[in-house]
């Protein structure tokens, strides 16, 4: 046990350095895409269009992602989809070279081949965590994950903004490709079987058809009054959560006019809170009742989006603005690592091995179902009404939506069992 207790550490290490590289070249390659897609277009609904590429794509793969993961060798799967995205970096870095960003649809291509691949390298690595570490590793692992994950991203905008400056967009594509290739070597160094857990259930299902253990995983989903009421929860809260993928970014740029820096500098601040939030976590003991955590995290989001709503209504001078934005950034970040660890870690441990490819799956599409039509409804409000008027009755929808859902749905987010 103690030889597993020092590997189970090792993999920890390893899984956060795959973390710091997978997530740092990619939030620089993602900041700068929609950041020269509103350069270039000044057009939210265009922005809209490059965010709504992920949800859609997730939602076509529902039946197969899960099913996939949990009946093939996760290891094998994760390679694949690193090799999907660097084979399509490099294919975008020559058609880019020669036609030029202005065609936005290689870009559009580009996203859609990168969410295959991150949905499938995602949920094969999150239902393997109960093989890879001990069950002690388990919340030290996530949280550790959350905040070097977050400490990339906030360094990824400022990057981004800098090396647009000064670097071709080709050069940062195949840069971005050199770092799929690390964390495929690093990927590769991993004992995806160090924790063997005793499952009869699963030798049953490699024999059953894919659509069939997609099917079983949907009753499984359903029998849980708590893994519905989430579900539904996340569904509705992710619709209203569509103006901050749009609203930020856009008022940020077309309306309050920010420089790149400033912009790349504001961006940062919510990763810095993400950050700052999952170094809290990992020094706490584990939360008693995550369900609940999370509702009241949420409740403190909506009335966030409020107080952002209400500031936007004056006319402050420019630097209020930025002062204002970076603090709700701030917030912002804080709160969505509340809201998002306790209830993986949670998960983690209670959803059985051989389901969790599914279970993340569904939940996580589910969750995803309404932000396209939330995130194309924003990018037409934007276009056509106040910002301060949207922030604030979408902040309102929130907070009716967390009061209301645990009545509707008869939960007790106090106990802790599915």
């Amino acid at each position: 046990m103690e030889e597993i207790a020092k590997q189970s550490k090792k993999q920890m290490y390893k899984v956060i350095l795959s973390t710091i590289t997978g997530n740092l070249g990619s939030g620089i390659l993602t900041f700068i895409i929609g950041l020269l897609i509103l350069r270039h277009t000044s057009s939210a609904l265009s922005f809209g269009v490059s965010q709504v590429i992920g949800p859609v794509v997730a939602l076509i793969l529902l039946p197969f992602t899960g099913s996939i993961v949990d009946r093939f060798d996760r290891k094998k799967i994760v390679i694949y989809a690193q090799l999907l995205s660097i084979v399509s970096l490099v294919l975008y870095a020559i058609a880019i070279y020669y036609q030029g960003f202005n065609q936005l649809i290689y870009t559009y291509l580009l996203l859609i081949c990168l969410r295959i691949s991150d949905l499938f390298l995602t949920t094969s690595l999150t239902s393997s965590v109960l093989h890879i570490v001990v069950e002690e590793d388990i919340q030290k692992l996530k949280s550790f994950q959350q905040m070097i994950a977050s400490l990339t991203a906030i360094i990824a905008p400022i990057f981004g903004a800098l090396l647009l400056d000064i670097l071709p967009l080709v050069y940062l594509v195949l840069l971005e490709s050199a770092i799929e290739l690390i964390t495929i070597l690093i990927v590769v160094s991993l004992d995806f079987r160090l924790v063997e857990i005793a499952m009869e259930e699963e030798a049953e299902e490699k024999t059953q058809s894919i659509l069939k253990m997609f099917q079983q995983g949907l009753v499984f989903v359903k029998k849980s009054r708590k893994l519905v009421f989430a579900l539904f929860f996340s569904m509705l809260v992710n619709f209203v959560f569509g103006l901050v993928a749009v609203g930020l970014p856009y008022i940020q740029i077309e309306v309050l006019h920010f420089s790149n820096n400033i912009y790349g500098i504001t961006e940062a601040i919510f990763s810095f809170g993400m950050v700052l939030s999952a170094i809290l976590l990992s020094m706490s003991k584990t939360i008693q009742f995550p369900l609940f955590h999370s509702w009241s995290m949420i409740n403190n989001m909506g009335i966030l989006f409020l107080f952002l709503g209400v500031f936007l209504v004056f006319p402050f001078e420019q630097v209020y603005f930025i002062l204002g934005i970076a603090l709700f950034n701030l917030l912002a970040g804080l709160l969505i690592t509340r809201i998002n660890v306790p209830v993986t870690i949670w998960l983690t441990k209670e959803v059985p091995s051989h389901f969790q490819g599914r279970v993340f799956n569904i939940l996580n599409t589910g969750a995803q179902l309404l932000s396209p039509i939330g995130i194309l409804c924003f990018s037409g409000f934007f276009d056509i009404f106040g910002s301060a008027s949207i922030f604030m009755v979408a902040g309102g929808g929130v907070i009716l939506i967390a009061l209301l859902y645990p009545l509707i749905f008869k939960v007790d987010l106090k106990s802790t069992g599915l």
